[in-house]
Formats: structure tokens, C-alpha cells, sequence
């Protein structure tokens, strides 16, 4: 189904699981909203989960590549060329503004598509200007060890605290505070961010691969992978090795 605005066309798509989509690109940028499933995108080597939890943002002529582990649907938001496009990315669905517009917008779809044109307006306005509404209330020393701590070497993180001159316990809570999650999933995200783009941009081995990308052993990031994305670094790798 598809239906077409001045503000952009709207359309469904369904993939099947165990599907996958090689890595292509989008004349206009656009936004993805997951109405059931989920799926792992693959963009410049760093891999996301895309779920009903998020809504995705992909910038005109990103290149970018799917795997669909079970059937998923999805609505597909064009956006036009005009205004400050959103910036890429994958947003979780955790503020109230952005949850109540992308819900309108899949109602309006759905059930009252003369809305469809303000609820598309309405949910790029929204998550163009999403950026610049809040400023960075970090402290300057978290911006800083965010930026040039070496998150996927074997480094404790007690250094991190050394070095950004605060006690261990002020720095766990600070960071999970402004950042969201702990460090230590912080830092994990880091290793598997560097694995990933070593799996996809080089022929080094697996066990190579997880020795610099911070991992115990090529077991430790089998299991890794495995776990968060449902596929194994062999199985990954061929999936999404240009």
C-alpha cells in the first residue's frame, strides 16, 4: 500500500525472515517506522537493531544494508527536499513528542489518510529540529573521555575516572545519567562497532578480529554477535562483506 503527499509518499513494505537486502541507496531521505519484527541494518560497517522500539532515519544516497530475521513490516516515510532535513540515525521512541507524531502519522496512514499530510509534516519537524532542542548539559570532562578514552582496548574503566578526575562511583553514575547506558555497555557498543567494520572492510581472521577489537577470545565475540544480532561473525560477514 502507498500513499503519496506533498510532503512525500508513504508506503508499506514486508520482508520475509531469514530475508536480506544487499546494500542499495534512496534518491530522497526517508524514515522508517517498525510496525512488526525487527531487523539489523548495516550502514558505513556499524550495525543497528531496528525494531518497533526505534524509528530510522537514512539520509539521501546513504548506503545501507538489511537482514531480516523474522517476517517484519514496515512504514516507509519519504521526506521532501525542502527544509532542514533530520539527521541519520536510529532514534528510540522514548520521547513523548516523537512517539505521539510517528503513532498519528501510522494512524493517519491507516485509517484517515486526509491527516497523513500534517502527520508527516508534523513528524519531520520534529525530528529535524530534534538535535538542536536541547543543549549538551554533559560536564566537560564526560565530553571529553567519551571523545579519547580507548573505549575498545583492555583499559579499566577506574582509569577512565582517573582521568577525568572523579570518584569511581560519581563517574558510573554520571555517565549513565547523560549517556543513557553504563560504560560498560558503552564500551562494549565500541568493540562491536570496531569488529564489525574489521569483519567487513578486511580479510583478517576472526581470532585477530577479536584480539584488537577487545574481546577475550574468537568465542567471547561469537557470542556476542550471536546474541545481540541473531548471527554469528562468520554468518555476518558474508552477509554484509562488500
Amino acid at each position: 500500500m502507498e500513499r503519496v503527499t506533498a510532503a512525500g509518499a508513504v508506503y508499506e513494505t514486508k520482508h520475509h525472515g531469514c530475508s536480506a537486502m544487499e546494500h542499495h541507496r534512496h534518491i530522497s531521505p526517508y524514515v522508517t517506522i517498525v510496525l512488526e519484527g525487527s531487523y539489523l541494518e548495516v550502514c558505513e560497517a556499524i550495525p543497528e537493531l531496528c525494531s518497533p522500539a526505534v524509528v530510522v532515519v537514512h539520509g539521501a544516497t546513504e548506503e545501507h544494508a538489511d537482514r531480516f530475521a523474522r517476517d517484519t513490516r514496515c512504514l516507509n516515510v519519504e521526506l521532501d527536499g525542502e527544509g532542514e532535513a533530520p539527521s541519520p540515525g536510529v532514534i528510540a521512541l522514548d520521547e513523548p513528542f516523537i512517539q505521539a507524531a510517528v503513532g498519528d502519522l501510522v494512524r493517519s496512514f491507516y485509517r484517515t489518510p486526509r491527516r497523513l499530510l500534517p502527520a508527516t509534516k508534523r513528524l519531520k519537524k520534529l525530528l529535524s529540529g530534534r538535535s538542536c532542542r536541547e543543549p549538551d548539559l554533559r560536564p566537560e570532562w564526560l565530553r571529553s573521555i567519551i571523545e579519547s578514552f580507548p573505549w575498545a582496548q583492555s583499559v579499566p574503566l577506574r582509569r577512565a575516572a582517573a582521568l577525568a578526575g572523579v570518584h569511581e562511583t560519581h563517574f558510573s553514575r554520571t555517565f549513565r545519567r547523560h549517556v543513557g547506558i553504563t560504560a560498560h555497555e558503552y564500551r562494549l557498543q565500541a568493540r562491536i562497532r570496531l569488529a564489525s567494520k574489521l569483519m567487513l572492510t578486511t580479510t583478517a581472521s576472526l581470532a585477530r578480529i577479536a584480539a584488537t577489537s577487545g574481546f577475550s577470545d574468537q568465542s567471547h565475540l561469537t557470542r556476542t554477535f550471536t546474541q545481540r544480532f541473531g548471527l554469528a561473525p562468520s554468518g555476518y560477514r558474508r552477509t554484509f562483506a562488500r
